[in-house]
């Protein structure tokens, strides 16, 4: 039974990822920019990936992907470079927190209605910490900036933000709408074959 369990774990670990992976390269290379603009999925999906995959080498795949990405798109897409400082490895801790915001949601939140607040507001905290190490990292530690301050940052978090948790919320509901399409069709499946 329990080689029957980890089988299965890794099928939902892998259709997460293979999942994950693909939304990522579609919008964090912006391939459909030319049609339509597409938001980052990269904050949304280390937190869906928290909360589904259990395999320890999904959080450095999803980093190397992302990483990957950036680097195929700056050297031969002509993307900017801006944001390709040192301060890049301040994505680590920021997808960490929201990977383990993932897990904590896994591990204490009911996948049930009555607990989308308490979601809700974890996707927030962890978006917000998220951006402010991401942002305030590249900000502080990019050398973009002559004299970095508080005050000098604050205004740009103020203007990032919004963007980065609106994007974030709409792929995790998109997540959150697909797990209960599945759970609802799996449902129906059980009902019919007991009928």
């Amino acid at each position: 039974m329990k080689d029957r369990s980890m089988t299965r774990q890794d099928r939902i670990d892998g259709a997460v990822l293979a999942a994950l992976a693909t939304v990522m390269v579609v919008t964090r290379s912006h391939s459909l920019s030319q049609a339509v603009h597409v938001p980052d999925t990269s904050w949304a999906s280390f937190f869906v990936a928290g909360y589904y995959v259990r395999s320890r080498l999904a959080f450095p795949a999803l980093f190397l992907l992302g990483f990957g990405i950036d680097l195929v798109m700056i050297n031969h897409f002509g993307t900017s470079n801006f944001c390709f400082t040192p301060a890049y490895a301040m994505l680590i801790p920021a997808y960490g927190t929201m990977w383990l915001a993932g897990r904590f949601a896994h591990a204490r939140l009911a996948p049930a209605p009555s607990s989308i607040p308490a979601l809700f507001a974890l996707v927030c905290g962890a978006t917000l910490g998220a951006e402010v190490l991401s942002s305030g990292g590249f900000y502080f530690l990019g050398g973009r900036f002559p004299d970095p301050t508080l005050a000098g940052f604050l205004p740009r978090l103020a203007r990032y933000f919004p963007f980065t948790l609106m994007a974030t919320l709409i792929w995790t509901g998109v997540a959150a709408a697909m797990h209960g399409l599945v759970v609802a069709t799996r449902a129906a499946q059980r009902n019919r074959a007991r009928g």
